[in-house]
């Protein structure tokens, strides 16, 4: 699983088959590293692949970025046919066109599922925004915390564990200073070669807790989003970003540009409520415990200071659910 390490870039898989037998695999693993057409070029080795068929999950490309078009090494070694299952709608000239010119026969094999999992992208790519996933923990009455400000634990072992496989899968992780100075979290994924996501903090104020756990560890690089032109520090992992106006938009635009592709949001109710209620989430990942909190809501992970009219409100549409232990896991992505 690759999702969450390639940055900006997709992932993106290939198969090189020759006379009937595999030749060659290959997986875009890492932002700036070599494609999946190009990795499984290398196990083959060049000169053993003319005259072979490439299986791609995405179009080739033709242009030059971090790294040489594909399509310019599959025409250069000869290879003899290609076959992908979606096109890239985001490149201004297709890799399909600049083969067949080449003379190398290539077929878009059109595969629906495929297709689905990449529009994420495209989206993100054409808007110059992370891919936005916000996770929450709740109880049944969607409470991440009783009034009291206690959470730890409202959901079970399994979720905790589900949710370090969530990490994996994102460049970064965004959270506040509020569950900082709360939870003092790791953010970490706590598994064995495990990717740490980089951690993102906001903090309009500034107004850290430079104890916190999280500024020692140095698993992974930190970023502070804030509104404060005077916050400093001296902690080699740590970078500060001073925003004139920490809007969710300009941290989203700034974060893309620095290469992050998929983002996590794992925050209390001001924050998760700002990102839901933004038009810059797509996925959207609810834990609930079968657990009653009440109280007077202090910590209902979603709150609004407005009242909007029915069919004004976000809308999400549930597309799996699993039960982990006794809580339920519903994946939802926006409509």
């Amino acid at each position: 699983m690759v999702e969450g390490q390639t940055g900006t870039n997709p992932p993106v898989g290939a198969v090189i088959v020759k006379n009937g037998r595999i030749i060659g695999i290959g997986a875009h693993l890492k932002k700036g590293q070599k494609h999946a057409e190009i990795q499984a070029i290398d196990m083959a080795g060049a000169e053993h692949v003319a005259g072979s068929t490439m299986y791609v999950s995405l179009e080739p490309c033709s242009h030059y970025g971090e790294t040489p078009p594909c399509a310019e090494r599959i025409i250069e070694l000869g290879i003899s046919k290609v076959i992908y299952a979606a096109r890239d709608v985001t490149l201004p000239s297709t890799g399909h066109a600049m083969m067949e010119r080449a003379g190398i026969e290539v077929e878009y094999r059109k595969n629906v599922q495929m297709e689905r999992s990449y529009q994420s992208f495209f989206s993100s790519k054409m808007n110059a925004l992370p891919i936005v996933t916000v996770k929450v923990s709740a109880s049944l009455d969607g409470k991440q915390a009783t009034d009291s400000s206690e959470s730890q634990w409202i959901t079970s072992k399994a979720v905790k564990s589900d949710v370090f496989k969530l990490r994996h899968t994102h460049d970064a992780i965004i959270t506040g200073n509020g569950t900082l100075s709360k939870d003092n979290p790791s953010l970490t994924v706590r598994k064995e070669e495990g990717h740490h996501p980089t951690r993102v903090i906001l903090s309009k104020s500034g107004q850290l807790q430079w104890e916190s756990k999280m500024f020692h560890d140095l698993k992974a690089p930190i970023y502070i989003y804030t509104e404060n032109t005077q916050l400093t520090t001296d902690l080699e992992n740590v970078c500060i970003v001073k925003l004139k106006d920490c809007r969710i938009d300009y941290i989203l635009k700034d974060l893309y540009e620095r290469g992050f592709g998929r983002v996590l949001v794992e925050a209390g109710p001001n924050i998760t409520s700002q990102f839901l209620a933004s038009p810059f989430v797509t996925h959207f990942i609810l834990y609930l415990a079968p657990k009653i909190i009440g109280g007077q809501g202090l910590y209902q992970f979603y709150q609004t200071a407005w009242v909007q009219e029915l069919d004004q409100i976000p809308q999400f549409e549930i597309v799996h659910s699993e039960m982990l232990d006794t809580d339920l896991k519903l994946h939802l992505k926006r409509k």
